[in-house]
């Protein structure tokens, strides 16, 4: 047996989530036209962010996101009942972007609306959490514009999500994303994980490049599936991946914290690993 694979805490600060089109959240289904034009400003703009990319084969950083995925879940959950206190019963188009402080022990979740042109989109209601305990802090509301890495986030979310609905017409998501900086090209994408909402939807990955000019769509350069739909519901988790992938590591980390036990994960090529609730550390066995 191999030693168990550390998790890296300093991951959870890439991390933002957003609630994707596809998803359970009144209002949210209703994307405005050309989002895409969003994501755009100043290729100098002080705000850019973004950390290094995930590599393939990295198991320490797929498991360190999937704690940071189930985190964020947690998050979104907090932030929605705050958001539902806060706004009542409402028909306005929004969506939700939640992120994680550097060590994953805080953060927020910020709701965007916005009406038919998208250059109305602005930053609505506000709700700051913390972990173990997970407590929710009073909604705050602003008003006010996103910033530049948040319109960059957005553009990337409707982009793929547009890919996603038309190759499953019938599914449901919520979708999470993470800046990051590709090495390679040195420029910046959003990686984004949609995960199913229920039985008949998938677990799936995109990757999306920033767009260079102002005129130019962001890029979709990969996409990937992570679980088939309704085959995160038995155990053992089986991941058609090699090794499993942050959503596969952030459903294990999330049944074995419920049950108390910890979760058989088994990759595309046999090999099985081992989940452990709370922490989420991951042994190969």
């Amino acid at each position: 047996m191999r030693p168990p694979i550390s998790l890296l805490a300093s991951a959870l600060a890439l991390a933002t989530s957003l609630c994707a089109v596809g998803c359970d959240k009144g209002g949210a289904g209703a994307q405005p036209e050309e989002t895409w034009r969003l994501g755009h400003s100043e290729g100098s703009s002080p705000d850019i962010q973004g950390g290094e990319a995930l590599e393939d084969g990295d198991v320490d950083g797929a498991a360190a996101r999937g704690v940071a995925l189930w985190k964020m879940q947690r998050a979104m959950r907090m932030g929605d009942r705050g958001f539902a206190a806060a706004v009542g019963v409402t028909s306005a188009k929004f969506v939700a972007l939640a992120a994680l402080d550097r060590a994953g022990s805080s953060g927020e979740v910020a709701y965007f609306r916005w009406d038919e042109d998208p250059a109305s989109l602005e930053r609505w209601i506000v709700v700051s959490v913390t972990f173990d305990p997970d407590e929710a802090m009073e909604p705050q509301k602003f008003d006010d514009r996103p910033n530049g890495e948040q319109r960059r986030t957005l553009a990337a979310l409707w982009t793929a999500e547009a890919k996603a609905q038309a190759d499953y017409p019938d599914a449901r998501w919520v979708a999470y994303s993470f800046r990051e900086r590709d090495e390679k090209s040195g420029r910046l994408q959003t990686r984004l994980y949609f995960i199913g909402s229920d039985d008949q939807s998938p677990d799936l990955e995109y990757r999306v490049l920033d767009p260079v000019k102002a005129k130019k769509r962001p890029e979709i350069v990969d996409h990937r599936l992570h679980l088939e739909a309704g085959v995160w519901a038995k155990l053992p988790l089986v991941t058609p991946l090699t090794p499993p992938g942050p959503p596969t590591f952030a459903r294990a980390v999330a049944i074995a914290t419920a049950t108390g036990k910890p979760v058989e994960v088994i990759d595309g090529v046999g090999a099985h690993y081992e989940v452990e609730p709370d922490s989420g550390l991951v042994t190969r066995k």
